[in-house]
């Protein structure tokens, strides 16, 4: 299984609201925030709550889980190496600053994503998520 890069997906959010010839004005309009916020929370300097993640997903009429599909990447650089420990702590900074419905909400989306895959130790965790 490919881990998810927190650049990757801050990237795929640039590169799809470039795509989409979407201002980060017109964004941060859509999720009623100050621009320069929408900014910072596009650079990775802010976390995006759920809620905004479900309505950049309708903003760019894109599906939601776009933006967490694992990278077509394979293999990691060392470089990538360590930015992975940084990139696992900024992920539970981003879970703890979330509400307890946006926490149900992530670890939802995180479900549906991985029901497919029988490996034991995504099983056990997935059952562990679920008791939370």
């Amino acid at each position: 299984m490919q881990m998810l890069i927190a650049g990757d997906v801050l990237g795929r959010l640039r590169t799809l609201r470039e795509k989409k010839g979407l201002s980060q004005g017109h964004i941060a309009r859509r999720l009623r925030i100050d621009r320069t916020t929408y900014v910072r929370k596009e650079l990775g300097l802010i976390p995006i709550t759920t809620e905004e993640w479900l309505k950049l997903a309708v903003a760019m009429d894109e599906d939601p889980c776009y933006f967490f599909r694992a990278s077509a990447k394979r293999g990691h650089s060392p470089a990538s190496q360590g930015a992975a420990g940084m990139t696992e702590r900024a992920l539970v900074e981003l879970y703890r600053s979330l509400s307890r419905e946006e926490k149900k909400d992530l670890i939802s989306i995180i479900r549906l994503m991985l029901k497919g895959i029988r490996r034991k130790m995504v099983i056990k965790t997935l059952e562990r998520l679920s008791a939370a």
